[in-house]
């Protein structure tokens, strides 16, 4: 008789329990989904012997289901998101240095192009070529016809930097900033 009333005193508020879950899992689904709050309302009565029976529970459990299917699916998606977004964030932090990094090397390749030059000189050159040697008429736009009259083969764009500052040297020191002055508002 005792072993009766130890499993009673046991299994009864644990029943109890159990109903208290279930009728929270529920009350807690109905809360987000609208549809199931009407269901929700029917889903449980105890007996006095304190089996449980459920009245509609399987479509709210259903519906509880689908509500937790969809908000997992719209985590998963948003965190895809997130990944694809961080994603695109690195390769946008990658292409920004790779840009600084050849804007640092074209400012100091520039600069040194430049370097030990006149301001008339670095303005021709900027004028005539965007600094850039191995324009066709060279770093200070030397017309082929000039550049041979100076006695050099080839064109300006395809000596050396040394060679079109002595050629531009030599042009300035003779005809001063007529050549260039005009054209180039230098």
């Amino acid at each position: 008789m005792k072993i009766k009333q130890m499993a009673a005193a046991t299994l009864i508020p644990a029943a109890v329990a159990g109903l208290a879950l279930s009728a929270g899992a529920t009350a807690q689904a109905a809360s987000t989904h609208p549809a199931a709050l009407g269901k929700a309302s029917e889903t449980v009565a105890v007996r006095a012997d304190f089996s449980v029976v459920q009245h509609g529970a399987s479509a709210a459990a259903k519906d509880a289901t689908a509500v937790a299917a969809k908000a997992v699916a719209e985590v998963a998606a948003k965190a895809a998101a997130a990944k694809a977004a961080a994603a695109q964030a690195a390769a946008a932090q990658a292409a920004a240095r790779q840009t600084a990094a050849q804007a640092q090397q074209t400012t100091a390749s520039q600069q040194s192009l430049t370097s030990g030059m006149s301001a008339f000189e670095q303005c021709v050159a900027w004028r005539e070529s965007s600094n850039n040697p191995t324009d066709p008429d060279g770093l200070f736009g030397i017309l082929p016809s000039t550049w041979a009259s100076l006695g050099y083969s080839g064109t300006a764009g395809q000596a050396s930097v040394a060679l079109q500052k002595v050629a531009f040297n030599r042009l300035y020191a003779e005809y001063g900033t007529q050549p260039w002055a005009p054209s180039d508002g230098c």
